[in-house]
């Protein structure tokens, strides 16, 4: 009998041991789920308080491979529209630098051979698929930046508003069936939360440039102008830098209007906000101050070079009218100097603008 109860209890013990480690796997089961809805739930808030797209995009990355265990590296791609081409716009595990050396036209894409960009999929070996759908060229410089040594990869694709805006790509870098269909749901789930975030972030920056711009010629707006330019005094008067402002009035607008119309008086007035964009650096800045009284802030010029870059534009506007239209204007220059304050500069500048008016009318 004896026999047959160490028998017994020694079947015992393995059961108990195999129930005990199926427990463990249970209880850790269980703790990997509470612990990824603890995250879900983390993010989803966190996403939405993201202002700023870019840092929006390294932070879902970054929260993917938290969720996605078998994810070793990431990257997102944006579409360009005016470009028609995918851009990369973030990466984890690789040089993000060197991939932006690097776009796609939508059908080099694995999700647009598969599925025409509908789902998120698993990409085994994705390295045979891109050596042959992918320009030879492209190809040689992701495998030189070592952006192809990749067994599998979870890709899904971003929408917002019904509308393809871009694909995110988590990818495993030794296993080839290292992701599952659970895999699929997660980044599913956190692609949702990522569109709506994306959207947050579109629609301030939308009402941020609003409320900086003019809308009818698309030039910064009075209050915004004023920022700048308190900021542009605060750092002369700390560093040195030197700077000029113009206030300029267009002649004889309102015959402008009365004439040909309002909208010839609008289409003139984005004419002229047009030239003075396209005649100056972008490091100058343009603004409308209301009416046909517009303003420039020109970095690095004293009052001669102003002079020179405004007779520039007198010259351009005489020789390219709006149809029949020679738009001319008068301005006035004032040259920043120590101690000057904004009312001081603006008082100046707005001084000699309307003497150069009285000027023109009395010489006619």
């Amino acid at each position: 009998m004896r026999p047959f109860f160490a028998v017994l209890i020694l079947l015992l013990s393995f059961v108990l041991l195999i129930l005990h480690n199926q427990y463990i796997k249970l209880r850790q089961k269980y703790e990997r789920e509470v612990d990824l809805n603890n995250l879900l739930i983390e993010i989803s808030k966190e996403l939405m308080a993201y202002k700023d797209v870019n840092k929006l995009f390294k932070k879902i990355l970054v929260d993917t491979l938290k969720i996605v265990e078998e994810g070793d590296a990431g990257s997102i791609l944006v579409y360009n529209k005016q470009k028609d081409c995918m851009e990369y716009v973030a990466a984890i595990g690789y040089d993000i630098d060197e991939l932006k050396k690097v776009n796609f036209n939508k059908d080099e894409l694995y999700l647009y051979k598969l599925n025409r960009l509908n789902a998120a999929d698993i990409i085994k070996n994705p390295r045979s698929f891109d050596s042959e759908f992918i320009d030879n060229e492209k190809y040689r410089m992701l495998l030189e930046m070592n952006a192809l040594e990749i067994k599998s990869t979870l890709s899904a694709p971003i929408y917002i508003d019904g509308e393809f805006y871009g694909v995110i790509n988590i990818d495993n870098l030794n296993k080839i069936d290292a992701f599952t269909n659970k895999d699929i749901e997660l980044i599913e789930f956190l692609v949702k939360q990522l569109e709506a975030s994306i959207k947050n972030a579109i629609l301030l920056e939308e009402l941020k440039y609003a409320l900086r711009r003019d809308k009818l010629t698309d030039v910064y707006n009075r209050r915004c102008f004023e920022e700048i330019l308190e900021k542009e005094i605060k750092r002369a008067a700390r560093y040195g830098n030197s700077f000029s402002i113009v206030l300029i009035d267009l002649d004889d607008f309102k015959p402008i209007n009365d004439t040909y119309g309002h909208k010839m008086g609008d289409r003139a007035l984005k004419y002229f906000a047009d030239v003075l964009k396209k005649n100056l650096r972008d490091t100058d800045v343009v603004a409308r101050l209301g009416g046909d009284e517009f303003v420039l802030l020109l970095h690095g010029a004293d009052e001669n070079k102003s002079e020179g870059k405004i007779g520039f534009i007198k010259n351009y506007l005489r020789e390219n009218p709006l149809e029949d239209i020679v738009i001319d204007f008068s301005y006035g220059i004032c040259e920043y100097r120590d101690g000057m304050d904004m009312d001081t500069l603006m008082t100046k500048a707005d001084d000699k603008m309307y003497e150069q008016k009285r000027i023109k009318k009395v010489e006619r």
